[in-house]
């Protein structure tokens, strides 16, 4: 089923597959710091961010929000519909964290009274600088529309696994997300895992957040497994 390579970044392979409207991802075992640089391969951390991504695209679906997901293919790899990339990420903020703390002076931990949500344009060379709705609309990148449908599908889907983590005692501090055009549709794209949110274990209340940090994934993996994927 794999085919050529067309992308590897940090977190993930990506490959052509057999059908030429279909993407293979393939979750890699590295770990990445808060500051995006890699560290030494966490053994089981690809498995894990499979089957957590696997069953958040299974759980948005089941509210009536598309994704690209379509089936699992092995214990690292997932079968997706290829779509029209919208060159943007999109932020989730929850809590007070990283960025917020820094740059306006947050209390750390804090959660806001209402969720932020931000846009970053996805260009690595410029460090994915920061942009609003206006730039998105002028710089072609989508309509108003779609702006409008991406801000209520982020908003919904922030939503929905905020409650199903703290039914599991996590705390979703924040989430990155992405989009793209499927059929004149606006579909949930890329994954959905450790490598896209933070998060803060709240029967560990004082213990540091959960992201890439591979010491912090070590302690948890297990703890994660259990309680995410067997609830």
């Amino acid at each position: 089923m794999k085919k050529k390579k067309i992308f590897e970044g940090k977190t993930k392979k990506v490959y052509e597959a057999e059908n030429e409207q279909d993407l293979l991802l393939e979750f890699k075992d590295d770990a990445c710091s808060q500051a995006g640089a890699k560290n030494a391969p966490l053994k089981g951390k690809g498995h894990l961010n499979q089957q957590i991504a696997a069953l958040l695209f299974r759980l948005l679906e089941s509210y009536h929000i598309s994704t690209h997901y379509l089936r699992d293919v092995s214990d690292r790899e997932l079968l997706a519909k290829k779509l029209d990339m919208i060159p943007v990420m999109v932020m989730v903020r929850n809590v007070a964290a990283g960025t917020l703390v820094k740059q306006y002076r947050l209390q750390e931990g804090k959660e806001l009274e209402c969720p932020i949500i931000e846009y970053y344009l996805k260009d690595a060379e410029r460090d994915d600088p920061m942009i609003n709705e206006d730039h998105l609309v002028s710089f072609g990148h989508a309509t108003s529309g779609e702006i409008r449908e991406i801000h209520r599908l982020a908003s919904k889907i922030n939503a929905i696994l905020k409650a199903f983590l703290r039914r599991r005692d996590f705390q979703l501090v924040d989430l990155r997300l992405e989009f793209g055009r499927f059929q004149s549709r606006i579909v949930l794209a890329d994954e959905l895992s450790l490598n896209t949110m933070r998060l803060i274990d709240l029967r560990q209340p004082k213990q540091e957040i959960i992201d890439g940090d591979a010491a912090a994934l070590a302690e948890h993996l297990a703890e994660i497994r259990s309680r995410l994927l067997s609830a």
